[in-house]
């Protein structure tokens, strides 16, 4: 008996901990089809990391010296900010629905899709 609530109150303990988490924000590296020089990065673009809990957004140290953008479905930009230490950033309230987030940073740019 002692084992079975053992294990029990394990997996539910862990079941807490996903659950508790804030979701990953994928965001994927925007290609420019204009840039035709040839020339080719030598070492790879770290991609930002951003998790999203509620109204909360944070910000991992791979996302410092960027700008994030929040577009509405006419591609108006609807919240902006620029990111200068790592941490969490604090989206409008009035905001819902979906959206598209751009990180850009220096001659790089990446996209994702938020869910408010």
């Amino acid at each position: 008996m002692k084992k079975t609530l053992t294990i029990l109150f394990l997996a539910l303990s862990v079941a807490m901990t996903i659950n508790a988490q804030p979701n990953l924000v994928p965001v994927n590296p925007i290609v420019n089809p204009d840039d035709s020089n040839g020339e080719h990065q030598r070492s790879p673009i770290l991609v930002p990391v951003l998790y999203i809990d509620g109204y909360t957004l944070t910000a991992s140290d791979n996302t410092l010296g960027s700008t994030i953008q929040l577009l509405d479905e006419n591609d108006n930009v609807v919240f902006s900010t620029y990111v200068a230490i790592e941490g969490e950033i604090q989206l409008p309230t009035t905001l819902s629905g979906t959206y598209t987030i751009l990180v850009i940073r220096d001659d790089a740019a990446f996209e994702g899709e938020l869910e408010l």
